[in-house]
């Protein structure tokens, strides 16, 4: 979790900054020396420069359109993944699913869900039939991780998935932030 946290926070501190857009764990390899490392790119991009404390403006009048969905199967979890433009719904962040672009934000959550899969070996909603995730998402109806009795231990970085979970993309903590949580659970672990 802490490589590919360093992962976003380099792409995210990059002048300008470089949105990965579709962060999961599918996306993330492990090298040979058990270093997890950040790819594909095809989703990447510089995100448009905005004030994150101002709501995106919509005008009433416009309709709002469902995404448009392309599903997959993944055979070695047996899972169906929907996927809509350049993002993966189960790890999206709520304003994605408003068709809003992906952001610094966005990338945040996804690594939250990465995070979670470490943790608890299944991918976000891997108990929720494909189209009823979106519905999950926006209600803001995620899993209770701190209540899991395997997460005893890890309070600490579950408290940082939640916030990272915030359905408020302004109050979702920097890359930066997420990197130097996970440096002090590390280094208060005695694991580096």
């Amino acid at each position: 979790i802490f490589d590919v946290t360093e992962g976003v926070e380099y792409l995210h501190s990059r002048t300008p900054p470089i949105c990965h857009g579709d962060l999961k764990s599918i996306n993330i390899l492990v090298n040979r020396e058990c270093r997890a490392v950040v790819t594909d790119f095809g989703s990447a991009h510089h995100p448009a420069a905005r004030d994150p404390n101002k709501e995106r403006e919509r005008p009433i009048e416009e309709p709002q359109s469902a995404p448009s969905l392309e599903a997959t199967h993944c055979p070695s979890t047996n899972t169906i993944t929907l996927t809509c433009k350049h993002y993966t719904v189960r790890w999206a962040a709520p304003e994605l699913l408003e068709d809003d672009e992906s952001s610094l934000a966005s990338d945040i959550w996804a690594l939250g869900w990465v995070a979670y899969e470490v943790m608890t070996n299944y991918i976000p909603f891997h108990d929720v039939k494909a189209p009823k995730v979106i519905d999950r998402i926006v209600r803001g109806d995620l899993p209770s991780i701190s209540s899991d009795v395997r997460m005893t231990l890890i309070q600490a970085l579950c408290s940082l998935v939640g916030h990272c979970w915030s359905v408020d993309p302004s109050k979702r903590p920097a890359a930066k932030d997420c990197r130097e949580s996970m440096k002090w659970m590390v280094s208060n672990a005695g694991l580096r």
